[in-house]
């Protein structure tokens, strides 16, 4: 294993650059600013509602914290790859549908360079935008009645490679990650008018481009309490930033008269033109007390979204978002010999207020989370964590959102950096 280590780690790098940052979504939430935003707590974290701000433990990759990685031991490689399945059942008033998503939810290595200095990077969403929605609408003047079909259609979204460092003096470490955002969001408007007489049709394309860097900053200051418990109290830091984006837009329309003659005219065929795409100014803090069998966090966080420009211009349904999220390990006896005292049972939970205001609703998004790690014998550990959470209402005629997911994480150790003896 210790030879063939860091093969496969390149290997896997190389297989599914391009996978990793396609994590699907249906949600028809994702239509709004740059989509949906992706979680990007890891295995471990999962499985105590997301905590991460104050969690550090040795061999764990936690990027939401770049602060994190000097809790990782000296010639100790850490590599992990996460996998998410969900499922969600989407409800109006009037009706129901359920849809089904798959996918690489992350990709992630990292090591500790010397005594005082951690190193991360890999592959991870920022967002995702996937939805088709249809709606019918009519218009009526006098005594004559328009009918129109519209159908919205979205993919895309942001992922980010990102390069993480830490350095610790004492109790206190301190890191960033620089990370390169990538990807394009995809938008498309079909609008359909049908008469008796005539058909028109409408069609509306943009496409923007998103290839950009941008910093995350992290603390944590760890110590020990009536030297038999150990605490961490972190937090991190993201500027407001515009990101450089390109647009392209196309416009089309089609009239057929008597199912015979069709006309059609580009209204818009815009040549690419740059611009700019905000994120937030968000920051957090969170807080973890670890003894011999248990681990216990808390964090909070908050993003700017209310003022965010997108090419100049102001973005409808959006506002400031915050987050709370609490969790929970247990695990009998790290060193046992027993192989079931060994395995790690989680608990979490989580509420958010979403960036999303939609007909004068800030929608809200809440769940809980359990899961178990579970050790092997060449090293990996295995996370599971399932959870279940529901987003949105059917109110104000909004959709309201009952998910259930499966996340798998693969975490992977070897030493490096080891200089062999010969006898």
């Amino acid at each position: 294993m210790r030879h063939k280590f860091p093969i496969i780690t390149i290997f896997l790098f190389l297989l599914i650059f391009e996978a990793a940052g396609q994590v699907n979504t249906s949600s028809p939430y994702s239509r709004y600013g740059i989509g949906e935003i992706a979680n990007q707590s890891l295995g471990r974290s999962i499985g105590m509602g997301g905590i991460s701000y104050g969690l550090r433990l040795p061999f764990e990759i936690n990027i939401n914290n770049p602060a994190s990685y000097t809790a990782i031991p000296q010639n100790i490689f850490l590599f992990q790859v996460g996998i998410k399945s969900q499922r969600t059942d989407y409800a109006t008033e009037n009706s129901k549908i359920t849809n089904y998503d798959f996918g690489l939810s992350s990709l992630n290595a990292a090591f500790k360079a010397n005594k005082y200095w951690g190193v991360s990077f890999g592959l991870t969403p920022v967002s995702n935008v996937g939805y088709n929605i249809q709606t019918q609408d009519s218009v009526t003047l006098d005594d004559y009645t328009s009918k129109f079909e519209n159908h919205y259609i979205g993919n895309g979204g942001i992922s980010q490679v990102y390069f993480g460092n830490s350095l610790k003096y004492k109790s206190l470490s301190v890191g960033f990650n620089a990370s390169y955002y990538f990807g394009t969001l995809s938008k498309r408007i079909e609008s359909l008018m049908t008469d008796v007489n005539y058909i028109s049709s409408l069609l509306d394309v943009e496409d923007v481009k998103i290839k950009d860097f941008r910093f995350k900053y992290g603390i944590q200051y760890s110590d020990s309490l009536f030297k038999k418990y150990n605490f961490t109290i972190g937090g991190f830091f993201e500027n407001k930033t515009d990101l450089k984006a390109e647009i392209f837009k196309y416009s089309n329309r089609t009239l057929t008269i008597g199912g015979i003659t069709s006309i059609s005219d580009t209204i818009l065929n815009d040549t690419i033109s740059s611009g700019q795409i905000g994120l937030p100014m968000s920051y957090g803090a969170g807080f973890t007390f670890i003894s011999k069998q248990f681990i216990i966090g808390f964090d909070y966080a908050v993003s700017q979204w209310e003022d965010i420009l997108m090419f100049g211009e102001n973005q409808t349904g959006l506002t400031n978002s915050s987050k709370f999220s609490f969790g929970v390990e247990y695990t009998n006896d790290y060193t046992s010999k027993q192989y079931f005292k060994t395995i790690n049972y989680r608990l979490g939970g989580y509420y958010r207020n979403s960036n999303l205001f939609i007909n004068n609703t800030q929608i809200k998004d809440l769940g809980i989370n359990f899961g178990i790690g579970i050790p092997t014998k060449i090293g990996t550990k295995v996370n599971i964590a399932f959870g279940v959470g529901q987003r949105g209402t059917t109110e104000n005629n909004l959709i309201k959102e009952t998910y259930y997911n499966i996340n798998l994480n693969f975490n992977m150790s070897d030493r490096w950096f080891v200089r062999r003896k010969f006898f």
